[in-house]
């Protein structure tokens, strides 16, 4: 846990780095698409592996404790039939949308547009899909780089000094050259990563591999994990997607720098949840739901929120300051909004590691219930709250929601499950010292 925490700090300066080059290279005028287009083809991205990266996590964490050769083929082959087809099939429809979407654009833009698309969301799925087995086959250092904002320490260190060489030499090419440094800083740590899982799989030989039926099968065994996983991104996307569509091109991007700051203090208990998805997994394979899991998970809760609270402090103290050092001169008005969703980020991290917990223990659809409830109210609120309200109605919007998710998500893991996960007044640090990860 102390080595990922490191690895996430480095994640979390990579993404900064990210959008403090890119917000002073766009300007506020374009800054909300270049949020817009990374979300979109995170989502897409996270459609085209129809939820084989999080079911991967899951099984292969409990597949270290047994010797199945036949269960690893069949995991094997589902993340094969995922890679030949719904996973470019995916890339390629938003390359095509890119297109028809870009249409004031220059032909060479366009096409440069839309190329970078594709890239971005085949290596968005591939980082996902090959991070979820690297941590599940036991490879915990190595993982913990590849996980967190922008794709982990590894991928955003990278994608920061591209958008930065980027800027400095090729500083024209505008929307397009931000997107394609984006894509390039995925390229190395998404090869060696699949290099470590295959590196594994070389002694599977059984199942045979076949293309069609193996897909069924994944989307059999996996739409559950597809669903909680989409629903999941669109509680954090909808509304910049709202932003970019109704309002001005300004406030849009006002709304996105506040909301990516924000996000920032959910990084702990996201930390937390990566590391603890594959130990809810085997504490529920062991038999040992009841009897120290609610303890660990409460505990972690209560670190996540302390470290909640020690990074919004210069949030509450010098928002403005903040502001202006990440995304430079421009982006004053998006302060109330970073004000605003802080205070949800806050709460959902208190809340605890609810939907995880749902997902590694086989409740799954309850998570994704929640979820979708929460994303449908993102839709029907923020969407008149944006026309009427402008700006503030679409952040005060995406609080309400917020509020909304992360409590029932809470109050469904305790009914489903039986455990609570919020934070305690009496954490048993010892648990955290003593479960391996």
């Amino acid at each position: 846990m102390v080595w990922f925490a490191v690895s996430y700090a480095g994640a979390v300066l990579g993404f900064l780095g990210v959008n403090a080059v890119a917000a002073r290279w766009l300007g506020p005028a374009d800054f909300g698409l270049f949020v817009a287009a990374i979300a979109a083809t995170g989502l897409l991205g996270q459609i085209g592996l129809v939820g084989s990266h999080r079911s991967g996590l899951r099984e292969v964490a409990r597949l270290r404790d047994v010797d199945d050769p036949l269960a690893m083929g069949a995991l094997r082959n589902g993340v094969r039939a995922v890679n030949l087809t719904t996973l470019p099939a995916l890339g390629l429809l938003g390359g095509a949308a890119t297109w028809v979407l870009a249409s004031d654009e220059s032909a060479t833009t366009r096409a440069l547009l839309a190329f970078t698309v594709v890239a971005l969301v085949v290596l968005c799925g591939q980082q996902q899909l090959w991070a979820n087995y690297v941590r599940g086959l036991g490879h915990v250092r190595f993982a913990s780089l590849l996980e967190g904002r922008s794709g982990g320490a590894l991928v955003a260190a990278l994608q920061a000094v591209f958008v930065l060489i980027a800027w400095l030499l090729w500083s024209g090419a505008g929307l397009a050259g931000a997107l394609m440094a984006v894509a390039a800083g995925f390229l190395i740590p998404v090869v060696a990563a699949r290099w470590t899982v295959h590196r594994r799989w070389r002694g599977v030989t059984d199942p045979q591999p076949q293309l069609w039926r193996d897909l069924r099968l994944t989307i059999r065994r996996d739409w559950r994990f597809l669903s909680a996983q989409v629903a999941t991104y669109l509680n954090v996307s909808t509304e910049i997607w709202i932003g970019a569509l109704l309002l001005a091109k300004v406030d849009a991007s006002m709304f996105s720098a506040g909301q990516r700051l924000a996000l920032l203090l959910v990084l702990p208990l996201t930390a937390l949840q990566v590391v603890l998805a594959p130990v809810i997994a085997r504490a529920a394979n062991a038999g040992r739901e009841d009897q120290s899991l609610e303890p660990l998970l409460r505990t972690a809760a209560t670190v996540a929120t302390g470290l909640s609270v020690v990074l919004a402090l210069p949030f509450l103290v010098a928002p403005g300051r903040v502001v202006d050092l990440v995304y430079g001169s421009g982006f004053e008005e998006s302060v109330p909004v970073l004000l605003l969703l802080a205070l949800g980020s806050i709460g959902n991290v208190a809340t605890g590691t609810a939907g995880t917990t749902l997902s590694m223990l086989g409740r799954e659809g309850v998570s994704a219930q929640v979820q979708w409830s929460g994303a449908l109210l993102r839709i029907g609120l923020g969407v008149p709250a944006a026309l009427f309200g402008g700006l503030m109605g679409l952040t005060l919007s995406a609080l309400a929601v917020s509020i909304f998710v992360f409590t029932v998500m809470w109050w469904r893991a305790h009914q489903a499950v039986g455990l609570f996960t919020h934070a305690t007044l009496r954490p048993e640090m010892s648990l955290l010292r003593r479960t391996p990860g």
